[in-house]
């Protein structure tokens, strides 16, 4: 309701401005442009008796039963306007008010999800599920023609280390309406670690139970590993990463012997070069 004093008299008299209200609107239609009506009357009473307007006990209400699509001229009558008792209607200074009634037209369109700011370090979203997914938007065939999706309000990826779900207003215009009148969609994130892989390359080959008079060839290894982001970037620094040839128990000769290799947990070996190594022992 807009309540605005333009001119109080001596005879306590004061024109206000009320916002409109309607009832028994048709299922299949719309009004056009209902928040800018607004009527204007003149009212009168005691001084104190102004205090106690408000917009619980004023309104304006029109009775929109049995009007079809078109445009309609609607008389405001005295029994339209509710007043507090104390405060008498002296004049309608909007006798009637022009509306607008459109046919609803129902269309179904994708929601989109639309992602601001970034992940932790070396995490990566790998999916965003809506649920709803698809919803019904209501609206005249002019406001729904050009809207093919509809966009969440932006999801907050800042810092985000593990997976989440919230919920997300829908990106409408208050004049669309959505058929269930539900404008929120519940976004699920999947946020997991960036998953990549890394060659490393002359890595040393240790051997273990070495003997006095030796020969390994090559004395290094190429490894191709995957793994998340962090863990392979910071392979060479593990504890838990080793490149090993045994030698116990080997006679003197010439043997090919493949390297154990041991990878940190989470982490997997895609590529060797070589698979086997060549041990000369004298």
């Amino acid at each position: 309701m807009t309540l605005a004093l333009i001119v109080r008299t001596e005879k306590q008299e004061m024109e206000i401005a009320i916002d409109v209200s309607f009832t028994n609107l048709a299922d299949d239609l719309l009004l056009i442009d209902a928040s800018s009506q607004i009527v204007r009357l003149l009212v009168a009473g005691r001084s104190s008796d102004f205090d106690t307007v408000s917009p619980t006990n004023i309104s304006c209400k029109l009775d929109l039963a049995g009007l079809r699509a078109g445009s309609h001229k609607l008389p405001i009558e005295p029994s339209d306007v509710t007043l507090p008792k104390e405060v008498k209607l002296k004049a309608l200074l909007t006798p009637s008010l022009n509306i607008h009634l459109e046919p609803v037209v129902l269309k179904t369109v994708d929601v989109v999800a639309v992602l601001e700011g970034n992940v932790a370090p070396g995490y990566a979203v790998t999916a965003v599920k809506l649920e709803p997914d698809r919803v019904v938007l209501k609206g005249t065939a002019g406001s729904l023609a050009d809207i093919e999706t509809v966009k969440t309000h932006p999801i907050n990826l800042e810092e985000a280390a593990e997976s989440f779900k919230k919920e997300v207003p829908l990106n409408l215009p208050e004049a669309i309406g959505v058929d269930p009148p539900l404008r929120i969609v519940v976004a699920r994130v999947e946020v997991t670690e960036r998953i990549v892989t890394r060659v490393l390359e002359n890595v040393p080959v240790s051997v273990r139970g070495a003997l006095a008079n030796y020969r390994i060839e090559p004395q290094t290894i190429m490894l191709t590993v995957s793994g998340p982001e962090a863990a392979v970037n910071a392979l060479e620094s593990n504890m838990d990463f080793s490149v090993t040839v045994d030698l116990n128990g080997l006679a003197p000769g010439r043997h090919m012997l493949k390297a154990a290799i041991h990878l940190p947990v989470g982490t997997t070996l895609t590529r060797v070069d070589p698979e086997h190594f060549s041990v000369t022992i004298n």
